[in-house]
């Protein structure tokens, strides 16, 4: 071996082990339930996302403990009897596994790890559904980043409803191009929608979700009767005072909101350099949870999990 050789393979081992460094570690992230039950629904590896844990089903075998949960339920790590709890607070708190349990979600059962977690808020009975989540749990411990819930009303939001209506509008006219639409186009895109809910991370870019909405009446019709509701999701940046839409979607919906689906954030977790927005999206008869990569000119979900439904 030629020095020139040596010293080639030694800078590769280097930057081999540079890079392994800086990979994340292996963990996982549960959905926590207001009752202290731990969901899991994805793993990271280091380098990508995926799901193992069983989904819910009607019947179920619950292991009697710990130990006798397949390795295969937990992916890429060990078994998890320790968890962190984000719930909105500056720093996690610290949770044990006591045992393996199941609960009822929508019209199905879902294996669960009940732990030391004792809510502040009031603990609703097991039938109401989807079930409160006080937020998500992870293992072994990650820096976890806020997502703000912004004021329908407030300057922020108004500085970004004319994009919002853009979007809406342009997403709008793909329904109607596919679907066909109650009302017109001029009679409806005049009107900027209801801005209902918007969470926020960052600052330069600033991340937006917004969930917006606009009910049709036809003319001559009372306010009760409703013909029509265009509920719409977006996706939009801010950076050096110029918003950008990165993706609108809408869904035209009876107006008693059968099959829309709204977000409750979890966190963000940056990891090799990537955005990764975690949240449950749930209706009224289903949920699941998601880890979306957020980029700069779309998103994508890198977990999808089926969390319940009827």
């Amino acid at each position: 071996m030629t020095l020139r050789t040596a010293r080639a393979l030694g800078l590769a081992a280097i930057g081999l082990a540079a890079a392994a460094a800086d990979r994340p570690a292996a963990f996982g992230v549960g959905v926590l339930r207001r009752d202290g039950i731990v969901i899991p629904f994805a793993t990271f590896d280091g380098k990508r996302w995926a799901t193992s844990w069983p989904a819910p089903k009607l019947e179920l075998t619950v292991p009697i403990d710990l130990r006798a949960v397949p390795s295969r339920w937990w992916g890429a790590t060990s078994a998890l009897h320790r968890w962190d709890a984000w719930t909105g607070k500056a720093e996690p708190q610290h949770l044990e596994v006591t045992q393996l349990d199941w609960i009822n979600v929508h019209c199905v059962r879902q294996v669960g790890l009940k732990t030391t977690y004792r809510s502040d808020k009031e603990v609703p009975p097991p039938n109401i559904q989807p079930y409160p989540k006080d937020g998500f749990a992870v293992w072994p411990p990650q820096a976890v980043e806020p997502i703000e819930l912004l004021s329908s009303s407030s300057i922020e939001v108004k500085e970004i409803s004319d994009d919002v209506r853009i979007a809406f509008n342009n997403a709008e006219r793909l329904v109607e191009k596919d679907f066909g639409h109650p009302i017109t186009q001029r009679a409806r895109e005049g009107r900027v929608p209801d801005i209902e809910a918007v969470y926020a991370y960052g600052q330069a870019p600033r991340v937006y979700y917004v969930e917006a909405t606009r009910a049709y009446l036809k003319l001559g019709q009372p306010a009760r009767n409703c013909e029509a509701l265009a509920f719409g999701t977006g996706w939009f940046t801010k950076e050096q005072g110029k918003v950008r839409s990165v993706s609108t979607v809408v869904d035209l919906l009876q107006c008693n909101r059968s099959g829309a689906s709204y977000m409750f954030p979890f966190g963000v977790l940056r990891l090799g350099g990537k955005l990764f927005w975690l949240a449950q999206f749930s209706g009224w008869d289903n949920e699941r949870f998601v880890v979306v990569e957020v980029k700069p000119k779309g998103v994508e979900a890198r977990v999808n999990v089926y969390g319940g439904s009827c």
